[in-house]
């Protein structure tokens, strides 16, 4: 077997270490002048397409599991493991960069890539993207990495496909927290706008739309954070106040509290519920906004296979503040904090407005 067919072969076995149901491929691809598809392999459920191409370079694309792209840390880390694996399996000895690089595409793909060379010559490269919540690899073997990395990666087209089940697993874009995803919910892509405005994680499903937005500068008390939640939700357009429910307590499976209220809303869309939620992590805080008749039990079941996420620092996370469960508390308080109330209000207002007409 030549050296070639043998790394292709590492490359296709290294994306076989997740298994996914079977869906639409996200991509498919014209490809580059002299470039060809190779024939898909059909034990490797995981592979999007594979190319075969000239001076036998070679490009595969596969589905991975999700990894914080906005971690530059943990994308190198990711990257370079998946390099050892290729090395272990074809005894050569590609050697990495010491730093990752962001590149954009003019068909709007923006990948995080990890170059490698062999022999003192650049000879890899590896690209991380993410589209519609789906998370992918490619790696491209050739003698002129640089040169054919952007006219493959430019190339690829979205189908537009959902693929279901396909993100069983989701991390929040600053890398802390990562969640198993319940049956019908899926993560999805957060706008710029929504990034701009410190969300870190947004999921949507069938009667459920939940974002998360990190509070990095929370100055409110932990004992009056259950305040700051009814007030959230009674701040929602719309909102019916004889409805609110206590706060509820949620143990999460990663150890830090979980408190959330809800209450019926009623706008354009017809009727629904309205959640507020927050949970204390290390020394900041994340605030929980959900919409849709599903909301209280979509997110009491995504708290519930909530874990550390790559970036979490344990001793930390163990360290987090508990949450007061046991009293009751007032609608309003003197000690609430005015910036954050402000903040979650303009955050709620932005999430009606995006969901308008839905």
């Amino acid at each position: 077997m030549t050296r070639e067919a043998l790394l292709l072969g590492a490359l296709l076995a290294q994306t076989a270490t997740a298994v996914w149901a079977e869906a639409p491929p996200p991509f498919t691809i014209e490809p580059p002048a002299g470039w060809a598809l190779a024939a898909p392999a059909a034990d490797n459920p995981s592979l999007v397409l594979s190319l075969k191409g000239p001076e036998k370079s070679s490009f595969v694309l596969a589905r991975v599991n999700p990894v914080s792209l906005e971690n530059r840390a943990a994308v190198r880390t990711f990257l370079s493991d998946v390099v050892a694996g290729i090395n272990a399996r074809t005894r050569l000895k590609f050697k990495t960069a010491p730093n990752v690089e962001t590149a954009s595409y003019g068909n709007g793909l923006t990948a995080t890539i990890l170059r490698a060379e062999l022999d003192g010559k650049p000879r890899m490269a590896l690209a991380v993207m993410e589209v519609d919540g789906v998370y992918l690899l490619g790696t491209l073997v050739s003698a002129v990495p640089d040169t054919l990395l952007p006219s493959i990666l430019g190339s690829l087209k979205g189908t537009g496909a959902r693929v279901a089940g396909a993100s069983a697993v989701a991390e929040t874009s600053d890398g802390q927290l990562r969640f198993r995803l319940p049956p019908g919910l899926r993560a999805r892509a957060l706008s710029p706008r929504e990034r701009r405005m410190d969300f870190v994680a947004a999921f949507e499903g069938e009667g459920a739309e939940i974002l998360i937005l990190k509070l990095s500068d929370d100055g409110t008390p932990v004992k009056d954070q259950p305040v700051v939640v009814k007030g959230t939700v009674l701040a929602a357009p719309g909102v019916q106040p004889r409805t609110l429910t206590p706060v509820r307590y949620l143990m999460t499976s990663a150890g830090p509290d979980f408190i959330y209220a809800s209450a019926r809303v009623a706008d354009a869309a017809g009727e629904g519920l309205f959640l507020a939620g927050y949970m204390p992590w290390a020394y900041w805080g994340y605030s929980v906004l959900a919409k849709g008749l599903k909301a209280p039990e979509s997110a009491a079941s995504l708290f519930s296979s909530l874990s550390l996420g790559p970036s979490a620092v344990p001793k930390l996370v163990a360290a987090s503040p508990r949450l007061p469960v046991t009293r009751s508390v007032a609608v309003f308080s003197p000690w609430t904090s005015t910036a954050v109330l402000v903040l979650l209000v303009g955050a709620v207002g932005w999430f009606w407005w995006r969901n308008r007409g839905n």
